[in-house]
């Protein structure tokens, strides 16, 4: 997942968990914005950046979402790569294993 689909995917879980950080002015704001987005991810995303940047409370909020997501990705992505490296390792060891017993029954032979 892209940072910028990071961003969004953290917002929209602002939005959700936290709508008592959000002023009466913030929401008419925000929805002005919203009926101007693109379609394009990346300019979503900085505008909404744009947006909760000028704001302390959201834009803390928004960061301890976005950490919380990079942070399972990361650990995700760990996972996934040792399962990977684990698999690469018993593989090896099963090429290695047979090579010495090739080279054992061709040394009796």
């Amino acid at each position: 997942m892209s940072f910028h689909e990071q961003n969004i995917k953290a917002f929209i879980q602002v939005l959700h968990k936290k709508r008592s950080l959000f002023s009466p002015r913030d929401r008419a704001s925000l929805e002005q914005l919203a009926a101007s987005l693109p379609d394009d991810e990346e300019k979503i995303s900085e505008a909404i950046a744009s947006w909760y940047e000028k704001r302390p409370p959201i834009l803390d909020a928004q960061l301890d979402i976005l950490n919380t997501l990079l942070s399972e990705e990361l650990n995700a992505t760990r996972s996934v790569a040792s399962a990977i490296a684990r698999t690469e390792f018993e593989a090896n060891q099963d090429y290695r294993q047979e090579l010495l017993s090739a080279v054992a029954i061709n040394h009796n032979a």
